[in-house]
């Protein structure tokens, strides 16, 4: 329902840190009527005198990150320059913008936002100002909310922002255990072989709980049933990537083999997906990292974005190291009693006097061995409810639109 004679009109605002240092923020009118002639958008901030400027608009709304600096504006084909040159002495400046009594102009948002030349900001070239929206209407009147006081609003977002809705993270952890494997009691190929290896390992949607929604992998932990001791590895890589590699562990009821050999991993490691490297650097293992629950941490790693739907392929790479000891490792569950395959993990470790050179590593043997992994996932969505908002008119009169 939309009002004929009110219209409720949401504007977006923009704070960003280390904004330009000013006496006024950058303020733009948060809607305006277009009349039988149009309208005019006015805009106003203040700055540094005698400091070069522009103000910019576009159709679009960010964000886009340019040179450390945040743009709240898409820069899109649409972008266009409102106004530049020089602040005066007052560091003041204002201006507005002309709409045409176009009914197709009705609803569109405008985004702007103003940038000086400031050869001390961190990037040595510019610093950009608050963003600001404009919304044109045609009834006779607008409820006008401005995201720059959260007061009365409810719902699952981040009051810590400034100027507009933002997300707040919410974190889940999975343990990647099918009650269908059996536990296995040994560390079979091992990812920390201190003779090297490359080892991939996938693991299903329903095996990290997936939500069919996009999500960032924060943080792994894996599984010791022995208690950790000290030890170091010079040279570690992890990857994750999403893939469409997702092993069928399921088995005949009467032979109990396999059903579905060739759904699990290959001996190349290339055919099973690409990883994005999210820790590249030594891993420092202490008994003290070692939580109750026998779950250690590998290190901090970048958060990587799985898309809720794939399986996660996790990839590691170690380096020979003669200084580390390998007396740790990861425990799990095989997933099939009766054969290797489906293969849940791709491995090639060396040992016994051999060495392997990830880098040059390019297959491995398989198994359907899984890990016993706790993994942190991130989300963030923003959802805000306003307060009741008074209309102003003692009858407001409302129809379809």
């Amino acid at each position: 329902m939309v009002a004929k004679t009110l219209v409720c009109v949401v504007t977006l605002g923009a704070s960003v840190a280390g904004a330009v240092a000013q006496a006024s923020p950058f303020r733009m009118d948060a809607a305006v009527r277009i009349g039988p002639t149009g309208a005019a958008i006015t805009y106003d901030f203040a700055a540094s005198p005698a400091s070069s400027f522009a103000v910019f608009a576009d159709l679009f709304g960010g964000p886009v990150d340019v040179l450390g600096e945040r743009f709240y504006l898409g820069l899109s084909p649409f972008l266009t320059t409102l106004q530049a040159g020089v602040l005066p002495a007052s560091g003041a400046v204002a201006g507005n913008l002309s709409v045409p009594p176009n009914a197709s102009l009705v609803g569109n948002v405008l985004y702007s936002q103003a940038a000086v030349v400031d050869m001390a900001a961190p990037n040595q070239l510019f610093r950009l100002s608050n963003a600001e929206s404009c919304v044109p209407y045609v009834a006779n009147g607008a409820i006008v909310l401005d995201f720059n006081d959260f007061t009365g609003f409810a719902g699952d977002f981040s009051a810590a922002v400034d100027g507009h809705i933002a997300g707040r993270f919410r974190y889940r952890k999975h343990r990647t255990i099918d009650p269908s494997g059996v536990a296995f009691s040994q560390p079979l190929a091992n990812p920390l072989n201190p003779n090297g290896c490359r080892e991939q390992m996938v693991f299903r949607p329903q095996d990290v709980g997936a939500t069919g929604q996009p999500e960032m992998v924060t943080a792994i932990h894996w599984h010791s049933q022995v208690p950790v001791t000290a030890d170091s590895y010079s040279q570690i890589e992890m990857g994750l990537g999403n893939t469409s590699v997702a092993p069928d562990f399921s088995v005949h009821w009467f032979s109990l083999l396999p059903v579905a050999l060739d759904t699990g991993m290959s001996e190349v490691f290339a055919n099973n997906g690409v990883t994005q490297p999210v820790f590249q650097g030594q891993y420092n293992l202490l008994p003290t990292m070692q939580r109750a629950d026998g779950f250690v941490p590998f290190p901090v790693i970048a958060p990587f974005a799985y898309d809720g739907t794939s399986s996660l392929l996790l990839e590691f790479k170690t380096w020979p190291d003669p200084q580390a000891q390998g007396d740790n490792g990861l425990f799990g569950r095989l997933m099939v009693q009766t054969s290797p395959l489906p293969a849940a993990r791709t491995y090639d470790g060396g040992g016994g006097g051999t060495l392997v050179n990830p880098a040059n590593s390019v297959q491995g043997m398989r198994d359907c061995w899984m890990a016993d992994l706790e993994i942190t996932f991130a989300s963030s969505d923003a959802q805000a409810v306003s307060p009741m908002l008074d209309s102003g008119s003692a009858n407001p009169d409302y129809g379809n639109a």
